[in-house]
């Protein structure tokens, strides 16, 4: 590979999530490699992810970012067609400028970056991250994929067979997003965020990070919880992660529901909003229950193996490439409270078992889900890319 190869990243959410964390851990292993990447970050609602790339020192640049809408109407597609015009206008120019060679797609459901690259004839990388987008868009994705990418990237080889028709294995790299070992390792329960946020340690908790979403199915999440509640009484419930504002109505549905099954905030769930790393939430947690009906391989999930919490985790995306089930992890069916909550309880009821899980699932990371690893994973990308 030449000296200095110029990479371009498109993140298009303003939220800091395990795509955006990736990039921020691999940094370094990248320049060392004769990588410069450059990240392009949406310039509206990014204040936190702008300062968490500050403090990292990760190259970035604002931009308008458009994404693209669910929405099957006719009008609010033409409405935002100009927008997206814009999008891939503005990526274009940042490709030319910068004198971009491999541009990286963080989500193919916004292919922008990959028609500018295309335009600009470049090389492009389009990675497909999980299943938050509507079933009925996976063709479409794995469409345009095949058009405008030259190389794949998924996270977890299972994640393909919801992408019929994406490009063929010989094009594609699986990764397993990275875990910053030094930050998660479990040392003891953090009494500090305890009392920040009401939690009492005596009480057992179950516990869930991830920024609020449909995907994440939080309504799920509570369903749950009055389950065991019903059989453990004393066990706290509790949900770390940022709302955008696009999801404040969702969140309000949350907490109405939750309050419907007479869970009561503040006593027996808690919600957590701040922009702290997760370290001290999870170590809060005896259990951490992924109730997610979409994901690729939750980089949460990842962190809590990471720190020997015991896991439940929902049938989903890759997630079955990373939790085998009764070894290191449970699997269970998505949007199906009873199974999760008598495993939740087993958990909570044996600590010998729930002990030699969570041991499992540290040594499963510890191993698989390295930086230096996930690191390697892109570089074979965009060498493949840049040999094509």
């Amino acid at each position: 590979m030449k000296q200095r190869i110029k990479v371009l990243n498109l993140l298009h959410y303003p939220n800091f999530n395990g795509p955006a964390n990736t990039c921020v851990l691999i940094d370094k292993y990248l320049k060392e490699r004769g990588i410069e990447p450059v990240n392009v970050i949406p310039e509206l609602g990014s204040d936190n992810l702008r300062n968490i790339f500050l403090k990292n020192d990760i190259n970035f640049v604002p931009a308008e970012l458009s994404r693209l809408s669910a929405s099957l109407n006719p009008k609010t597609q033409l409405t935002s067609l100009f927008a997206h015009l814009r999008t891939i206008i503005t990526i274009k120019k940042i490709i030319k400028e910068l004198e971009i060679d491999v541009v990286i797609v963080n989500g193919m459901e916004n292919p922008h970056g990959a028609i500018a690259a295309r335009l600009e004839k470049r090389k492009v990388v389009g990675q497909i991250l999980g299943l938050g987008v509507p079933k009925f868009s996976r063709a479409f994705i794995s469409m345009w994929s095949t058009i405008f990418c030259h190389i794949g990237m998924m996270p977890g080889k299972s994640l393909k067979n919801y992408f019929p028709g994406f490009l063929p294995d010989s094009k594609c790299v699986f990764f397993i997003p990275p875990v910053d070992s030094y930050t998660y390792t479990y040392k003891e329960k953090d009494l500090r965020y305890a009392q920040v946020i009401g939690v009492d340690t005596s009480r057992p908790v179950v516990g869930t990070v991830g920024n609020v979403n449909p995907a994440k199915d939080y309504m799920g999440f509570v369903g749950t919880a009055a389950e065991v509640l019903k059989v453990i009484p004393d066990t706290q419930f509790l949900i770390k992660g940022n709302v955008p504002t696009t999801q404040d109505g969702y969140f309000r549905k949350i907490k109405k529901y939750a309050e419907s099954l007479g869970l009561v905030e503040g006593k027996q769930i808690f919600y957590s909003r701040d922009n702290e790393t997760s370290v001290g939430a999870l170590s809060l947690m005896d259990v951490y229950y992924q109730s997610s009906a979409g994901e690729g391989i939750s980089t949460a999930l990842l962190e809590a193996m990471a720190m020997e919490r015991p896991v439940v985790a929902t049938d989903v995306g890759a997630t079955q490439d990373v939790v085998k089930d009764r070894s290191n992890g449970y699997i269970i069916s998505p949007k199906n409270p009873l199974e999760a909550s008598n495993r939740i309880i087993n958990l909570l009821t044996d600590s010998d078992m729930a002990k030699d899980i969570a041991l499992n699932g540290y040594h499963f990371v510890r191993k698989n889900a390295t930086v230096e690893r996930c690191a390697n994973a892109h570089l074979e990308a965009v060498e493949m890319a840049l040999n094509i």
